[in-house]
């Protein structure tokens, strides 16, 4: 059965109730290797794109899902400073954090994974913070060099979860702002306070 599929924000959206979650294994032997020999993919799920040209949150494709895949060229100009990775529009840069870990299959090493986290240019000064912006990349290991077109990799986009203490400082905040809006709410106005009696009132009427 054909799967239909349509394009959102420049890139391919299943339809409802499909996914596209495959393996670290079929990931780089059934959509990297092919890529890199430049022999046919099984499906154009994978969209190419310069994963290290601007902030993440720019990146194609529905920003619902969880996890977005994309084709991209490993980046080599890698500053000396902290092994960081500057994008090309320059808000920002990515970090490799934990140390490389291989990629086994059929008993051998087929590839590599290493993860990426985003710093995010502060407009106000000229440090970078820290973001949930995550990449997994996954590059090939263990094949001849020579027969690959061009050092391809896959990047796996996604947003690390908070954690338990920040959403535990947002809960207490939100109940903070809504008790006080409660407060506020209750409040009623009472009827204006009677006006002073005048002298025709104190001395009866005038007949």
């Amino acid at each position: 059965m054909e799967v239909k599929r349509t394009m959102v924000n420049g890139g391919m959206k299943l339809p409802v109730g499909y996914r596209f979650h495959p393996t670290e294994q079929e990931l780089i032997l059934h959509y990297l290797l092919p890529k890199a020999f430049a022999s046919p993919l099984p499906s154009s799920i994978i969209p190419v794109f310069d994963a290290f040209f601007s902030h993440p949150f720019t990146f194609p494709g529905d920003q619902e899902e969880r996890q977005r895949y994309f084709f991209c060229k490993k980046r080599q100009d890698v500053s000396s400073n902290a092994h960081r990775i500057k994008t090309s529009s320059g808000d920002g840069y990515w970090k490799p954090i934990r140390k490389e870990k291989n990629i086994i299959a059929c008993g051998r090493t087929v590839g590599i994974r290493r993860t990426l986290v985003f710093h995010g240019t502060n407009n106000s000064s000229s440090s970078c913070n820290n973001t949930r912006w995550c990449m997994t990349e996954y590059s090939l290991a263990g094949f001849s060099s020579t027969k690959v077109s061009g050092e391809w990799a896959v990047y796996k986009l996604y947003k690390r979860k908070e954690s338990k203490g920040r959403r535990q400082r947002k809960s207490r905040m939100k109940d903070a702002e809504e008790e006080d809006f409660t407060i506020g709410s209750n409040h009623e106005i009472g009827p204006p306070p009677p006006s002073p009696p005048t002298s025709a009132d104190e001395s009866g009427s005038i007949i």
